[in-house]
């Protein structure tokens, strides 16, 4: 059982919506703005979701029957106001299935690519359109993509995008409206490659931007529109990179300290606030910035105990951020935001 977080702190308790999930869950906004969770199953590595009731509460969890995944899920809501969700099967090809109505069931979905080589991460074009983004069995990136924003799952063949990738990609659309990927290399460098223009299938090619990186990256967004992009170093502490004021370079590297278990998770509170979560020493802690796309951060502060995961974060229809993990009882928890107008004070879902 997760326990709360020490009486008085500027953090309230954790509850849990159940289930027992493997690996680390995914979630997305609803187009009513209710967010929904997916996880892959402990017993049946069978794809599962539950969501949050319209007074209050979490749905039970239900099996969306017919999937089997060999990794964990990821989410987004389309431009078809629709919730799609991408995941490694069991004979390791990617599916997505998704919302068949505007927040209700899903469907079958179908096959996009046949043998990738690692968990799918999508992201929306300047356009609506959605894409994914894997590592190849050949170990370099590759998308697939939607021809048109309609949601109807008319997707391109996959191409290369190149590079050399030891983990999962992470995917950002920048101020511009080009989709910009990191990677943690197989040389233990951080990566980027970006479209040319936004919508565009030309893409530059991969460029090293750091070195002696320790995970994945995950990538969130300044107020002012700046990338900045998140990982643990090969030290386990948390680093991050954020772009440069004229968008077309990359500011100092900065070390914010911690001792990371695995890859952190990173949103924008509705203060415009960014607010890096992550897992280590069997709990889960916090770090923000401490004003609008400031270069000073917060000292960590604890708000769970008995994590077994990496933690996924996401913003409620009224912008309090909420984060979901994996707890060492198998279960899914969470805590969320006590008030949208700051990022500390976090306190149970309603």
């Amino acid at each position: 059982m997760t326990i709360p977080s020490t009486p008085g702190m500027a953090w309230g308790p954790v509850t849990s919506l159940g289930g027992q999930l493997t690996g680390n869950p995914a979630v997305a906004p609803s187009s009513d703005g209710r967010l929904e969770v997916f996880v892959r199953g402990r017993a049946d590595n069978a794809l599962s979701t539950s969501h949050q009731l319209p007074l209050g509460g979490w749905s039970d969890w239900e099996n969306l029957g017919g999937h089997t995944l060999s990794g964990d899920p990821s989410a987004l809501r389309t431009a078809a106001r629709r919730i799609g969700v991408f995941f490694r099967n069991g004979d390791g090809n990617l599916e997505h299935p998704w919302q068949t109505v505007i927040n209700g069931t899903y469907g079958a979905g179908r096959t996009l690519v046949t043998h990738i080589g690692g968990d799918p991460v999508p992201g929306l074009n300047a356009d609506g359109r959605p894409e994914a983004f894997f590592r190849g069995t050949d170990g370099t990136l590759w998308h697939v993509w939607e021809t048109t924003k309609s949601g109807y799952g008319g997707w391109t063949d996959p191409g290369s995008l190149g590079g050399s990738l030891s983990g999962d990609p992470a995917v950002a659309t920048d101020a511009r409206g080009r989709f910009q990927i990191f990677f943690r290399g197989t040389d233990g460098h951080l990566w980027v490659t970006r479209q040319r223009d936004a919508n565009s299938g030309d893409w530059d090619s991969p460029v090293s931007i750091a070195q002696n990186i320790g995970g994945d990256p995950v990538v969130a967004t300044n107020a002012d529109g700046r990338l900045d992009v998140f990982f643990r170093g090969t030290d386990d502490a948390l680093w991050h990179l954020p772009q440069s004021d004229d968008y077309n370079g990359w500011a100092k590297l900065t070390g914010l300290g911690g001792t990371l278990t695995g890859n952190p998770a990173v949103a924008r509170a509705a203060d415009a606030r960014l607010a890096a979560f992550h897992w280590g020493g069997g709990h889960l802690w916090v770090t923000e910035q401490t004003i609008v796309n400031g270069d000073d951060w917060s000292a960590h502060e604890r708000i769970a105990r008995d994590v077994g995961g990496e933690p996924v974060v996401a913003a409620n229809a009224d912008g309090r951020l909420e984060v979901f993990f994996h707890g060492t009882d198998h279960a899914v928890w969470h805590i969320a935001q006590r008030f949208s107008w700051q990022t500390a004070g976090y306190a149970i879902s309603p």
